[in-house]
């Protein structure tokens, strides 16, 4: 093994002997320059002051720690005007001044720390012969900034989450190179215009339907082109078609009816049954009392969850007139048998009750405890013994209390909440409108024979659900294919329909009429944006969610 294999020539160092301990490998080693530099003046000193012998870490050798044992020297320098008079030589290709490990260690361990992160790098090293701590780490990932990167042409933003529901930041990707460049901590549309402006250059900007990233980048950089992710233009469709589906809902639940147990009368499958309506009446025709609230889809959406509430309460009660058992009920419309059984106990239709705050139970725990240890396993019971002592709280407090002691129960008397197998119960369980919708647009992956005969029933039944899923295929292709032409015609089709919820899809189109325009012209979209947060995901993760803006920043903005 020659020499420049240990010691590459740009260090400017010679081996003198190797030493060898039963920890570590030791090189002792020289500096050769026949001069150094005056790190204040830039004046070249040739007369030696001293010597002395610094340890510096290096990279291992099969897996056992090496050290160098650097005889360096300090030198005058002679000029008088200079205030440092006394200096030490520099080996800018092989350590830093001051430091205690060679270069291509301390990149090594930068590298380690970028791709695993603290404690998992730490432990890699380890069992590669490097010794760091998991803060030592850390620490040189974010002492070293990362590369400065040129102010990109085309732009991807889009938002991710520091806690989710809570706190959300911005992610910003240069699609050419598909590479991130910044991450910003908000989503605020003047966090976004002030990183524009201040890195001026950037002519498109690929974002989702957001109000806020389209109005920053009309504030910080007006003359870039925006493009509305295709991505999200599709799924707003698909959630309007949802929307279409979730006022239809008492036809999709007929046709589900009818479609795993058709009536021998063709005609009598299309009809609700149970006496169901045929679609959610309104508010003053239905026996339910009507609910006051705001306009809005929040509203929408909670009277239609009400009224497919009151639908199953009603197919309840029902199929219990009709001789079925309240494990058949469960089986035949999806529920627990939990709530058929509180659905069969209520008299009325049961509403959904306000939250009741956490109770204390620890005073009721010997009491509890006397009657486990006396055989009493049901937590239903045990509850409304103590209820009768004065306890406040509900059954769920009861339940928690004793998963514990059923845990430790034989497998033999632990009561299973699944069903036995062999006693199914005719009827099929409701599809959700959101699968059906999907099952009306259609995917790479065929729906089954079932969800085919659901579809067929339901737009029989329902004409303006088969406009709907005409209309939606349409924009599909429209997207798919990039055929701006046809967009206009589209939306006329949409306003003759009369269909509210696409209605609505079209005027969100209309306000961000030219990001809609350029994403079925131009082929940027926001799929590399969407791959690197998943990778941010995977680093925080990994770092166990605790990483704040610098630390997630150094990471992901970093070539290791």
């Amino acid at each position: 093994m020659t020499t420049e294999a240990l010691l590459p020539s740009a260090w400017a160092v010679a081996l003198e002997y190797v030493a060898e301990t039963a920890e570590t490998i030791d090189l002792i080693v020289i500096a050769t320059q026949p001069h150094a530099t005056c790190p204040d003046c830039g004046h070249s000193a040739q007369r030696c002051h001293s010597r002395y012998t610094r340890t510096l870490a290096d990279l291992p050798w099969q897996g056992i720690p090496v050290r160098l044992l650097l005889r360096t020297r300090r030198f005058f320098c002679d000029r008088r005007e200079c205030p440092r008079t006394i200096f030490t030589e520099r080996l800018p290709a092989l350590v830093r001044p001051y430091g205690r490990r060679t270069l291509r260690l301390a990149e090594a361990f930068h590298r380690l720390a970028a791709a695993l992160g603290g404690e998992a790098g730490a432990r890699m090293a380890a069992s590669l012969g490097m010794r760091a701590s998991p803060e030592t780490l850390r620490r040189r990932l974010q002492r070293q900034a990362p590369e400065a990167v040129p102010t990109p042409r085309v732009l991807g933003v889009d938002d991710f989450a520091f806690r989710r529901g809570h706190r959300y930041g911005t992610i910003l990707v240069d699609l050419e190179r598909k590479e991130p460049v910044d991450l910003l901590p908000d989503r605020r549309q003047e966090t976004l215009a002030a990183w524009l402006a201040a890195h001026p250059g950037v002519e498109i900007v690929s974002r989702d339907r957001s109000g806020a990233y389209a109005e920053g980048v009309r504030q910080g950089a007006p003359e870039a082109v925006q493009v509305a992710d295709r991505w999200h233009l599709l799924k707003n469709l698909a959630e309007a078609l949802e929307g279409v589906l979730r006022r239809e809902h008492a036809a999709l639940h007929a046709a589900a009816q009818a479609a795993a147990a058709p009536p021998a009368d063709p005609t009598a499958a299309l009809e609700p049954p149970f006496g169901l309506p045929a679609a959610i009446p309104d508010a003053s025709e239905t026996a339910v009392p009507p609910i006051h609230g705001g306009a809005g889809r929040a509203a929408r959406e909670k009277a239609w969850r009400r009224e497919r509430r009151h639908q199953r309460y009603a197919e309840v009660v029902e199929r219990q007139q009709r001789g079925e058992s309240q494990r058949q009920i469960a089986a035949a419309t999806g529920l627990s048998r939990a709530t058929v059984a509180r659905y069969l106990t209520a008299g009325e239709f049961p509403e959904i009750a306000r939250r009741v705050t956490a109770a204390p139970i620890a005073p009721y725990l010997p009491a509890l405890r006397q009657r486990w240890a006396a055989g009493g396993r049901n937590g239903r019971r045990l509850w409304e013994e103590i209820v009768a002592q004065g306890f406040p709280g509900p059954p769920a407090a009861v339940y928690r209390a004793i998963a514990p002691w059923r845990a430790q129960l034989p497998p033999g008397e632990r009561r299973s909440r699944r069903q036995p197998h062999g006693e199914a119960a005719p009827g099929a369980p409701t599809p959700s409108p959101r699968a059906a919708a999907w099952w009306l647009i259609g995917r790479k992956q065929p729906v089954t024979a079932e969800q085919a005969a659901i579809v067929e029933r339901l737009m029989e039944q329902r004409p303006e659900v088969k406009t709907a899923q005409e209309l939606a295929q349409g924009f599909f292709r429209l997207v798919r294919k990039r055929e701006r032409e046809g967009l206009e015609a589209w939306m006329r089709a949409v306003a003759e329909s009369g269909i509210r919820e696409l209605e609505q899809f079209c005027a969100g189109l209309r306000r961000d009429w030219d990001a809609v325009v350029a994403a079925l012209t131009l082929p940027w979209s926001n799929g590399p944006v969407e791959g690197e947060i998943n990778r941010l995901k995977l680093i925080k993760r990994q770092m166990y969610g605790r990483a704040g803006l610098g630390l997630l920043r150094a990471r992901v903005l970093s070539p290791g």
